[in-house]
This record gives C-alpha cells, structure tokens and sequence, in this order.
C-alpha cells in the first residue's frame, strides 16, 4: 500500500514543504494537492515548472519505489501542508517530459531557444530590455530620486511655466541618501512582485541575500517616515522661500 507523509517548515516568510510517497511497486498515478491557503511555487525546469505541477499540487506517474515531491508558499504553515488525493496503478509508464508533447515539456528538455540579450540588435530592443524600460518609467522613485536627474523646482516656477529658470541639482549629500532609498524601494519591489519561486528567487539575489531582504524590511517603515518628513520640510520652506520676497533694491537706496 503506498504510504504518504508531508512536512513543512517556515524559512524566512516563505513555507518549503516536502512531500514523500513511500512504498511504490509498480508504475503508479498520484494526485498531491496543496493544502495550505497561498499560491503554489512549483519546482522549475528551464525556467517553466517540472512536469506535472500545477497552481494545485502535483499529478502524474512514478516508478516503483520512494519519490519526494517539494514546493513552496507563501502561506502559512498549516497541520496538514498536503495530502494524496489518488493513488492508482497504471499501465502507463511514460513519463511526460520524455513524451516531448507540449511546448513546455520541450522547453524543459532543450532550454530556452530565445537569443541572448548581447546577441540582440540595439535596433530590435529584447523584451527583457522593453520591460526593463518599462520599470523605469513606471518607478516614480526612479524618476523623482535619482540624483542623476531629481531637481527642485519652487512653488513660484511651478505656477509660471513660461519664467521657468533652468533646473538645479540637487545637493550631493541629499541625492546620496536618496539613492540609497532608492534602491531599497526597488528591492522591496521585486520581492514584493515575485509571483513564483525563480521570481523570489532572482529578487532575493538582487538584495545581496536573505540578510539584504531583513535589511529592506526593516528599513521599510523608518524610510517612508523619512521621505514623507522630508517632502513636508521642503514643501513648507519651498512655500516660504516663494513668498519672501527680497526688496533688493529699496534695502540698496538706504544702505
């Protein structure tokens, strides 16, 4: 009689479970479904998931034998991770990678057949290249923090878009620190954006490690304290900047 027993343990905000169907003898179906309340994070073959995985656990054939089957969530742990729907013999003793009878059971086999971004013409952008633009032009922390290019413009300038006096840098020790925020807000981003173990995967190598992501979640709350105190300051004194207007020459005659 097949045996099941399923494990999980909590590392870091997401759940790893393992699952084990024991005490196979013969070519057998199995249905392993998700139990816990999250979306499932399949193990991945050339980028798409192994075969057999879908959002609701695992379906398909195993040999004689122990077979162990992992994933992970960002659920939270639970008594019972998973369980083993069916366990039925088959006749069939194909597995369906070797079948090669779908776009991603070749995928898997053979790689992504897709050029490598060097390989690309700079006429023809990559699609990684567009949805890098795309990022960029949708990150209003990139667009307003950068130091390359944040300005400041006063309340006056703002109101007379025709008297407009060219833009200003701003300081380097502001643009700095805002850069560094920056670059925390684009991590907590992607990690926040990761949708599936390789996406989590990626982000948590882009924040130089597990002990990069504590630092963008702790830094989290302090960082938009700060900003906010920050855009408040400078709008109140933008505001009194623009309304102090120096009488230049009247302070000359009676000098």
């Amino acid at each position: 009689m097949v045996t099941f027993d399923c494990r999980a343990e909590r590392v870091d905000g997401v759940t790893l479970v393992t699952a084990t169907v024991g005490d196979v003898t013969e070519p057998t179906r199995i249905t392993v479904r998700n139990c816990l309340d999250g979306p499932l994070w399949p193990p991945r073959k050339q980028g798409v998931p192994e075969a057999g995985w879908t959002e609701d656990g695992f379906e398909g054939i195993v040999g004689p034998g122990t077979h162990a089957l992992g994933y992970a969530t960002p659920a939270p742990l639970s008594d019972q991770p998973a369980d083993l729907v069916r366990a039925e013999p088959t006749s069939d003793t194909t597995p369906a990678d070797e079948r090669l009878d779908s776009a991603d059971a070749v995928l898997r086999e053979l790689g992504d057949p897709s050029p490598p971004v060097d390989a690309v013409p700079a006429g023809e952008p990559s699609q990684a290249a567009e949805a890098a633009s795309r990022r960029s032009n949708e990150s209003t922390v990139e667009q307003e923090m950068d130091p390359q290019r944040a300005t400041v413009k006063s309340p006056a300038e703002s109101r007379t878009p025709s008297g407009q006096r060219p833009d200003q840098q701003l300081p380097d020790a502001v643009s700095q620190w805002l850069e560094t925020v920056a670059r925390r807000v684009d991590r907590a981003e992607r990690l926040a954006e990761a949708d599936s173990l390789s996406a989590a995967t990626a982000a948590v190598r882009a924040a130089d490690g597990l002990s990069g992501v504590r630092t963008v979640a702790t830094r989290g709350d302090t960082d938009e304290q700060m900003l906010r105190a920050l855009a408040r300051r400078a709008e109140r004194l933008a505001d009194r900047r623009a309304a102090a207007t120096v009488p230049t020459e009247t302070l000359s005659r009676l000098a």
